[in-house]
């Protein structure tokens, strides 16, 4: 039996500190939205986070979903990394087009 996979050269591995601080983005996001006694400074202070990196976290559930779904993939542009993409994240624009661009993706 031989297994045949098309495209095996364009499979690439995840970032794993990209999908990190998106994942923690969304789970932040949802504590907030779960329960509105909660503030940012009380999940930074639960986190030992500074406020400022949290709320650059918190812009990025916002992202297009064809930019998480590349994240995902391994298929971001290479130079788009976590330290990357935090220190972008209070210019995110709110427009997925204008994302893209900031980014480096192409839309396909």
């Amino acid at each position: 039996m031989k297994l045949v996979v098309h495209n095996a050269d364009d499979r690439a591995a995840a970032d794993p500190g990209l999908l990190r601080i998106i994942a923690r983005a969304h789970d932040f996001q949802d504590r907030l939205m779960e329960d509105p006694g909660l503030t940012v400074p009380a999940i930074a202070s639960q986190e030992r986070l500074t406020i400022g990196y949290l709320s650059r976290l918190l812009r990025l559930p916002s992202l297009a979903p064809d930019i998480v779904t590349a994240i995902i993939n391994g298929k971001q542009p290479p130079e788009l990394s976590a330290k990357r993409l935090t220190r972008l994240a209070l210019k995110l624009p709110t427009a997925w087009a204008e994302q893209r661009k900031m980014l480096g993706f192409q839309r396909q």
